[in-house]
């Protein structure tokens, strides 16, 4: 139905932009992919994921979480498909502060060329943009405590532009602003996926929720551990990721066809 439609919803006024909402809110609902019955259901896969963070733990790699609350059936805004579950992000992620204590870089420390210091700015296109990069000092950069990005890491902005996001696909070192938290997935948890879901509908409705509601948009690192994931098989979120590409590719088409017939006219 939705193929079929595509040109039909696309017509009208923002129609592009609600196609894309659509696209993904049909993705998290698991409506956008037929389930298979062979898939190894999400249980499983959490199952592994808090094995390893177990693992982890043991190892002094990382701390154990601060225990949430069990998620409250008001809080499961629809149903979800056989094999999936209803989890929050921290289960999936590990959230990291920049250092906003002394060592915290300002202005007067930035240089023309070192460590990236990366802020919501340029975060553009779910990509960072290094055009206007800000530089530390790699004196600076091992001053801080927290905030040292790795590659894989999703750079997501708690201020102002809340929700924008962007994935560290370099092993180049960086570090983050205030502004943003790194989302630190586990290795179970497919980053792809977690990227679609903070693109949808459902993300921005959580966003608002936590919102703390003062002149500049705000969140917390723990707000965002809170919201509630929609965990498909892992072998359904490959293909909902493939089918959302694949939707979002004719979105593309459509709005450059759009552009094409208004510059005709």
């Amino acid at each position: 139905m939705l193929l079929s439609n595509l040109d039909l919803l696309a017509t009208a006024p923002g129609g592009v932009a609600r196609l894309r909402e659509l696209i993904l809110t049909l993705a998290v609902q698991g409506k956008l992919v037929p389930q298979d019955q062979a898939d190894e259901p999400a249980s499983v896969l959490l199952k592994q994921i808090r094995a390893e963070k177990e693992r982890l733990i043991a190892e002094g790699k990382i701390r154990r979480d601060k225990p949430l609350a069990e998620i409250a059936e008001e809080e499961k805004p629809f149903g979800l498909p056989e094999g999936w579950e209803w989890v929050r992000f921290s289960t999936l992620a590990g959230f990291e502060n920049g250092d906003r204590g002394s060592n915290y870089p300002s202005r007067s420390n930035f240089v023309n060329q070192g460590v990236a210091f990366i802020n919501a700015g340029h975060l553009v296109d779910e990509r960072i943009d290094y055009t206007d990069m800000n530089y530390i000092t790699s004196q600076n950069f091992d001053l801080l405590r927290s905030g040292k990005v790795q590659r894989g890491d999703i750079l997501y902005c708690l201020r102002g532009s809340l929700g924008k996001f962007a994935q560290v696909h370099d092993d180049a070192p960086g570090a983050i602003a205030s502004s943003l938290v790194i989302i630190r997935l586990t290795e179970k948890a497919t980053a792809s996926y977690a990227m679609q879901y903070l693109k949808s509908p459902l993300a921005a409705s959580l966003i608002k929720r936590f919102d703390n509601g003062t002149a500049q948009p705000n969140l917390g690192a723990g707000d965002l551990a809170k919201f509630v994931v929609p965990l498909p098989p892992l072998s359904e979120q490959a293909r909902i990721v493939t089918r959302v590409e694949e939707l979002m590719r004719l979105c593309d088409a459509l709005e450059a066809k759009g552009r094409l017939e208004a510059a005709q006219h």
